[in-house]
C-alpha cells in the first residue's frame, strides 16, 4: 500500500502548483512577466557589459522622449540633449500638480493608483500603468529568488492589517501570504508568531519593517531554545535600516539570512543587500537609472561620498517619474565586494528629513543613535530620539516594568555624538505611537523642520 502523502509533502506540492498556476496564466496573457524576468536577470547580471550597458541607455532615452511627448510637465523639455537637461523633482513638486505628469498617450486607460502615508502622514499617489506593473512583479520575483524566497513559497507578512491594505483571504491564499498583524509588538503577540512558525512544515520567509524585525529580535534573544527550531528560509527587512546588533541577533536565533531591501511604493523595487557578509545592496539596474547628488546642490557626489537618491524609472511610461529624488541618502560605490557586476550601494543611510545635527551644526546619520540604543536593547524596548533646537535634544524610552539605572550613562554615550555641550532630555513613555505608514518613527527633527 502507498504511504500517505505527509503535510510537509502537501505543503511542497501546493507552493509547486501555485508557481506552475502563475507562470501558466502569465503564458495565457502573453507571457510579459516572464519576458521582463528575462530582461532583469540578464541586465542584473551583465551589469557593466556593452550589450547591458546599451540596453539600459535605450530604456532611459526612449523613456525620455515619450515624457517629452506626451505630459504636460516634461514638454518645455523637447530639446534636451541628456538626461542633466530634465530638473529633479520630488514628492511636493508631483503632488502639487499631478496631472501634468500623467501621459495623454493613456488618457481613457485604466492605471493603478499607489498611494502612501509616507513619513509625515501626508498621503502621496502616483499612477502606475500596465507594463509597470508587469515589471515590478517579475522584479519581486527575480529578487527573492536570490534569496530562497522562491515563487509559491509562504510568506509571514508583519505589519499593521486594517482595512485599506488587508487582503481577501482568497488573495492570501494564492499569494500563499500569512498576514500577521504587528500592531502589537508585546512579548505574548511574538510568542504566538513563534508558534504558529513552529508548526508551520512549509517552506517558508518572515517580510516586515525593520523596526518589527527589531522587536522580534528582542524576544527571539530571550528565548529558551537557540537557535529557534523553525524552518525559515530567509528574515527580509523593508523600508528602514535593521541595526546590527538586531541583524546579528535574528541571524543565530533563526539560523537564516537577514536581508534588507530597499525599495519605496511610488518607484518599487530599487535594491536589495547582497546574502554575503559585506550588507552591499545591489542595485536594480534594470529598471531604473541611479544619481548621488550632493545634498546641498544638484551636482553628482563623488563615489564613497554621502549623497541623495535620484532615481528614474524606466518603465512607468503612463506616469514618467524622471530624476525623483527619494528623500533618501547613500555612499554608492563603482564596485561590489562580492564580485558582482555593476555598481553598488555601500550603505543606505536613512532619509534625509530623519537626519540631525550635532551641536556644530553637522549632520548626524540617525545610524549612530540607533546602533547606540542597541547597547540598551535587554531594557529599552523602544525609544525616539528628538532634536528640539541647535543643542536641545529629548530621548523618550519604553521600558515597560523594568528599572532602568544608566540615565547617566545614556546621555554620556549620546553627548559623545551630538556634543559635550548637548542639553539632553529624557522622558519614560509607555509607547511610541504608530504612524499612519505602518512604522515608529525613530529619530525625529523638530530644529529644522520650524
Amino acid at each position: 500500500m502507498a504511504e500517505l502523502i505527509t503535510k510537509r509533502e502537501l505543503m511542497q506540492f501546493l507552493e509547486n502548483l501555485r508557481s506552475i498556476a502563475f507562470w501558466a496564466v502569465d503564458t495565457l496573457k502573453g507571457g510579459s512577466v516572464r519576458k521582463h524576468y528575462s530582461d532583469i536577470k540578464f541586465l542584473i547580471e551583465n551589469a557593466g557589459s556593452d550589450k547591458a550597458s546599451q540596453k539600459h541607455d535605450k530604456y532611459l532615452m526612449d523613456l525620455l522622449h515619450h515624457a517629452v511627448t506626451t505630459t504636460a510637465f516634461y514638454e518645455k523639455h523637447k530639446g534636451f540633449v541628456s538626461l542633466q537637461d530634465f530638473p529633479v523633482i520630488d514628492k511636493n513638486i508631483i503632488r502639487n500638480d499631478l496631472n501634468s505628469f500623467c501621459s495623454k498617450s493613456f488618457k481613457g486607460q485604466k492605471l493603478r493608483k499607489v498611494t502612501t502615508s509616507g513619513s509625515t502622514g501626508t498621503p502621496f499617489s502616483v499612477f502606475h500603468d500596465e507594463i509597470k506593473r508587469n515589471r515590478h512583479t517579475a522584479e519581486n520575483i527575480y529578487f527573492s529568488d536570490i534569496i530562497g524566497c522562491i515563487l509559491g513559497s509562504r510568506i509571514y507578512y508583519l505589519r499593521v492589517w486594517n482595512i485599506i491594505n488587508k487582503k481577501s483571504w482568497f488573495k492570501s491564499w494564492i499569494q500563499n501570504i500569512v498576514m500577521h498583524d504587528a500592531s502589537s509588538l508585546s512579548d505574548e503577540n511574538l510568542q504566538n508568531l513563534i508558534e504558529q512558525l513552529q508548526t508551520d512544515e512549509s517552506t517558508k520567509s518572515i517580510l516586515a519593517f525593520a523596526s518589527t524585525h527589531e522587536a522580534l529580535s528582542r524576544f527571539a534573544a530571550k528565548y529558551p531554545v537557540q537557535p529557534i527550531p523553525v524552518k525559515v528560509k530567509s528574515l527580509i527587512t523593508i523600508s528602514e535600516t535593521l541595526p546590527e546588533g538586531a541583524r546579528e541577533v535574528l541571524k543565530k536565533t533563526f539560523g537564516c539570512p537577514v536581508i534588507s531591501r530597499y525599495s519605496n511604493i511610488e518607484n518599487g523595487f530599487l535594491a536589495q543587500q547582497c546574502l554575503t557578509e559585506n550588507q552591499e545592496y545591489h542595485l536594480n539596474l534594470a529598471s531604473f537609472h541611479f544619481e548621488l547628488l550632493n545634498p546641498d546642490n544638484d551636482k553628482p557626489v563623488k563615489p564613497g561620498e554621502l549623497g541623495r537618491v535620484v532615481v528614474t524609472d524606466l518603465f512607468n511610461y503612463g506616469m514618467p517619474i524622471i530624476r525623483y529624488d527619494t528623500g533618501d541618502m547613500a555612499v554608492l560605490s563603482d564596485r561590489s565586494i562580492c564580485g558582482a557586476p555593476g555598481p553598488v550601494f555601500k550603505k543606505i543611510e536613512g532619509r534625509r528629513v530623519d537626519f540631525i545635527t550635532d551641536t556644530a551644526g553637522n549632520l548626524l546619520s540617525p545610524h549612530v543613535i540607533t546602533n547606540t540604543m542597541w547597547k540598551y536593547a535587554s531594557v529599552v524596548s523602544q525609544f525616539q530620539f528628538i532634536q528640539n533646537g541647535h543643542k536641545e535634544y529629548l530621548i523618550k524610552i519604553n521600558i515597560g516594568d523594568k528599572e532602568f539605572n544608566q540615565t547617566d550613562i545614556l546621555v554620556k554615550d549620546l553627548k559623545s555624538y551630538v556634543g559635550s555641550d548637548a542639553i539632553i532630555n529624557l522622558e519614560f513613555v509607555n509607547d511610541i505611537p504608530i504612524l499612519a505608514s505602518g512604522k515608529r518613527k525613530k529619530i525625529v527633527d523638530n530644529y529644522k523642520q520650524k
